[in-house]
């Protein structure tokens, strides 16, 4: 519930920070080579061509980047975001409807790669994480499905899987060390909407249960406990959950728990072979994967595949098409 309510938040801000955009002036460029030269080009020399149309705002930092085919078709939008000091701190893609498909947040204070860090690297480890990147997947424009850690240097060090059922309700969270791919941690969650309540089961990196917890939704009125403003380090949410965690809503079952441990995609080649396989990624190389009771981590070429489809039966391959986007 707690990383449900966050991803609404974080795409709040994004929204926000799109609308408030202002915009001083466009400059046409030929391509992203010219672009980085800061060589532009005349608005009338580019039709006829493919090129970039960028905006700037008052500081003369680019914040919008529209990207046109040689036919004029819009191809692809992104939109810069910089802190105080003019450095970039964001740079997404986004929908007609200014809705965020893809994210990159630049810098090793990002929440989710500082959490995913903590959990999995000591304190000793070799890697740098300055002016790391972290990448947000919302294809639907409302749903983060991926996340994405990779080092400054380009080396990809975890990933979170987000999986969500038919309500648009989180069904489960799959973290997964990079490059092997394994799962290391995952959270299962099941929501029940009459009684606000979600249950959480939480599994380590041999897929047994560590522990399952019960949390009640606070009512709106008694959500926040001081009247605003609310100012300082005060989080009055976590006094409803500490509440709920002391009447012992928290249950640990040591042995089988109420959600199967292992979930499977399913992967149908061409040839009509069934695959059970742990989905990792797809990328312009194709499928990678693990298949079921093996540890290493597989890629299969997109034209040997018939269909992809995940544990919670989404289709992930061929991509379902989406109206209004």
């Amino acid at each position: 519930m707690r990383k449900n309510i966050r991803h609404g938040i974080v795409l709040l801000i994004l929204q926000i920070a799109f609308t408030q955009m202002d915009v001083a002036y466009v400059r046409y460029f030929k391509d992203d080579r010219n672009f980085m030269s800061n060589l532009s080009m005349l608005s009338t020399d580019r039709r006829g061509l493919s090129h970039l149309a960028v905006s700037y705002n008052e500081k003369n930092l680019p914040v919008k980047i529209e990207r046109y085919a040689a036919n004029g078709t819009l191809t692809k939008r992104e939109m810069l975001r910089y802190d105080k000091d003019g450095k970039l701190v964001e740079r997404g893609e986004y929908d007609d409807d200014g809705k965020y498909q893809r994210l990159i947040v630049i810098g090793d204070q990002e929440p989710w790669s500082k959490e995913f860090r903590r959990w999995q690297f000591p304190v000793s480890e070799p890697l740098s994480f300055t002016d790391q990147r972290t990448h947000f997947t919302m294809e639907d424009g409302r749903h983060v499905s991926k996340i994405l850690f990779e080092t400054i240097d380009g080396q990809e060090y975890g990933q979170i899987d987000l999986d969500y059922d038919y309500l648009n309700n989180l069904g489960e969270e799959r973290w997964r060390n990079l490059p092997s791919g394994r799962i290391i941690r995952r959270f299962k969650y099941q929501f029940d909407v009459m009684a606000s309540i979600v249950q959480i089961w939480e599994y380590n990196h041999d897929g047994d249960l560590v522990s399952h917890m019960a949390l009640s939704q606070a009512p709106a009125d008694e959500l926040y406990r001081t009247p605003p403003p609310r100012t300082g380090n005060v989080l009055n949410e976590a006094d409803i959950i500490a509440k709920e965690i002391y009447e012992k809503r928290i249950i640990v079952p040591h042995g089988g728990g109420l959600i199967p441990k292992t979930f499977w995609d399913e992967l149908i080649l061409s040839n009509g072979d069934q695959l059970m396989i742990d989905f990792v990624s797809l990328n312009e190389n194709g499928i990678r994967f693990r298949l079921k009771g093996e540890g290493e981590l597989l890629t299969i070429p997109i034209t040997r595949v018939k269909t992809l489809t995940s544990r919670l039966g989404d289709v992930i391959y061929p991509k379902p098409t989406r109206s209004g986007l």
